[in-house]
């Protein structure tokens, strides 16, 4: 079954909501009553400690004095009992009240002062003794309703017992009320992760749903839709809006690209075959006999020939080097050795239409490349130069030693030179400079040379101005 996006956030929202709940539930059942416990018995052992350090401070004489400050370390639900060394009560401030299990009930809850009725309970007594046996106590007491009490005691320089106490009641009321607030906690919780989830997964999937019914047109052949990306987000979503952008950007221009190629090669297909369809029929209709003229026609028929297989093996070749990458086959050659072949190669050729082709650099430029694919780069660069160089004039095919012991590979022309907005693309594919000039050719060679040169890793580039020429360029 297909579950949305939206769905799912829902509910890792709500998985990370009753986590951060369970966690606080565990938190608050293991740790919450055991931490208030320990701090309710660290606020009687403040006021045991001030206490005797009250009496201490008064040389062990209770005057009324040191029983007021005493009595203001009193809180509400805590109780204060000092008894001579003989267990016999002296003093009681009780704050606790009816359900005090040391000294009973009674009427009020003011201090009493020696009153021995309340004073000395049969469980007073017994705890004074527990106090002046281990010099310091500490410990709970339980009635017979289940009502607690924490009691600390010291007994001072075996002279006085100081037994402070509180009921833990009240404890136990703020650990449930704690407890019982957690249920409100919950509920409120799990409506606002709705609500949020509800808020944020239409926020989330906005932007997805609206790329969504972008790439549907885009499937329909509309290659101008624009995803606007929300007030420039720089996320990740943004960026996924801003790639799409460039990627339909990238899309039309590739389709022009291709309607120009078929454009172009329909037109450069149409005219060697209009002329290799008229040279025949000539051939079989009137000059089969005349062998100068026979001839003349048939040498016409298999340049033309030989120029519709070029540029079939030109589509054929990008097709096959772009269609994986490269499987290089590096060795180490002299790549000046093969700039000075080439120039051999091209200098026949160069010379029957009025130019020349030199070599300039060094005799040994030891490099690591495929030999075969870089040959390629070459041949092209050279053959295309020798397209756009008017006669009497040089195609210089250069290298260089670099500092960091790289080889720079240039081949120079005396062309007409390239517009700067044809330089950005000249290494597109299908992209036809200098379309002025009248020159044939299918817009991929020059692709060709990019896909090999970046398999290699190797930097590329040209440097040309109109009407000085053109520098094409590689570092190895």
């Amino acid at each position: 079954m297909k579950t949305s996006i939206r769905n799912k956030l829902t509910a890792l929202i709500l998985a990370v909501c009753m986590s951060i709940i369970l966690i606080i539930w565990l938190t608050t059942a293991l740790f919450f009553r055991p931490m208030y416990y320990a701090m309710t018995q660290n606020e009687l052992s403040g006021i045991l400690s001030k206490s005797i350090k009250t009496i201490k401070d008064s040389d062990g004489v209770l005057t009324q004095d040191v029983i007021d400050e005493i009595q203001s370390y009193m809180k509400s639900g805590v109780c204060i009992e000092i008894s001579d060394e003989f267990g016999t009560g002296l003093i009681l401030m009780e704050g606790i009240g009816d359900a005090c299990q040391l000294h009973g009930a009674k009427d009020n809850h003011a201090s009493i002062y020696l009153e021995q009725r309340r004073l000395n309970t049969p469980q007073a007594q017994n705890l004074r003794h527990e106090v002046r046996n281990t010099g310091n106590y500490t410990g709970n007491m339980t009635d017979d309703y289940n009502n607690r009490q924490l009691v600390r005691g010291s007994f001072w320089n075996n002279r006085y017992s100081i037994i402070v106490s509180t009921n833990l009641a009240r404890t136990d009321s703020i650990v449930q009320i704690v407890l019982s607030q957690l249920h409100t906690a919950t509920f409120i919780a799990v409506v606002i992760a709705l609500a949020v989830s509800a808020v944020l997964s239409n926020w989330f999937i906005q932007p997805l749903t609206t790329l969504s019914k972008a790439t549907k047109e885009v499937s329909k052949g509309n290659y101008k839709v624009k995803i606007q990306i929300p007030n420039g987000a720089k996320d990740e979503i943004g960026q996924l809006a801003n790639d799409f952008n460039i990627m339909t950007r990238e899309i039309e221009s590739s389709q022009e690209m291709q309607k120009e190629l078929i454009a172009s090669i329909s037109h450069d297909l149409r005219t060697p075959l209009t002329i290799i369809k008229g040279y025949a029929e000539s051939i079989r209709d009137i000059t089969g006999e005349k062998a100068e003229i026979r001839n003349q026609q048939l040498n016409t028929i298999i340049d033309e020939t030989d120029r519709l297989s070029k540029m079939v093996n030109s589509v054929l070749e990008y097709a096959k080097l772009s269609k994986d990458a490269l499987n290089l086959n590096p060795v180490q050659y002299n790549m000046a050795d093969m700039c000075s072949d080439i120039a051999d190669i091209y200098s026949h050729k160069a010379e029957s239409e009025g130019k020349n082709v030199v070599y300039e650099g060094p005799e040994i430029a030891y490099v690591t490349a495929d030999a075969s694919l870089i040959e390629r780069v070459m041949h092209n660069f050279v053959s295309n130069a020798l397209i756009h160089t008017p006669e009497n004039t040089d195609v210089t095919i250069k290298t260089e030693l670099l500092a960091n012991s790289k080889v720079k590979v240039s081949v120079t022309d005396s062309g007409e030179g390239i517009s700067e907005e044809d330089q950005r693309h000249l290494f597109d594919k299908y992209y036809r400079s200098r379309k002025s000039s009248g020159k044939q050719g299918t817009g991929l060679g020059l692709a060709i040379v990019k896909t090999i040169l970046e398999n290699h890793g190797f930097e590329y580039g040209v440097e040309s101005e109109i009407g000085k020429g053109s520098i094409f360029w590689f570092i190895m």
